[in-house]
């Protein structure tokens, strides 16, 4: 199974928040070419990674590595659109590649499994 990367965590962020690639670059203060590079795959990193992250209203380590930092961040998609229906979640994953969304769901199934142990 592949993992998410980069331009996966990148895609995800700009479809919650509903953001173009012109706007992240506007956000971040990067050259939109540079976002499409990082959308596309075509460039792995950025020194701007902090900005970058700012402008996608998620956490710095999580963007770089897919590693969540803290609870707060995790959830942070649902903080902000209270009010997202199971509707709308599938039509932001159906916009990832395959693989992204069975890992997702894989995710979001082992932590509802863990939150039943504790």
């Amino acid at each position: 199974m592949r993992l998410m990367n980069i331009a996966d965590r990148i895609k995800l962020r700009m479809s919650a928040l509903k953001l173009t690639q012109e706007s992240v670059a506007n956000r971040a203060g990067i050259s939109q070419g540079m976002v499409y590079k990082l959308v596309s795959g075509k460039a792995k990193s950025t020194a701007k990674l902090i900005e970058l992250a700012n402008a996608l209203e998620c956490d710095i380590q999580w963007l770089a590595t897919g590693n969540n930092t803290s609870l707060k961040e995790e959830r942070a998609p649902y903080d902000k659109h209270p009010t997202l229906t199971i509707k709308q979640l599938k039509h932001q994953l159906a916009a990832l590649p395959q693989e992204a969304q069975k890992e997702i769901a894989l995710e979001i199934m082992e932590s509802l499994i863990d939150g039943k142990q504790r």
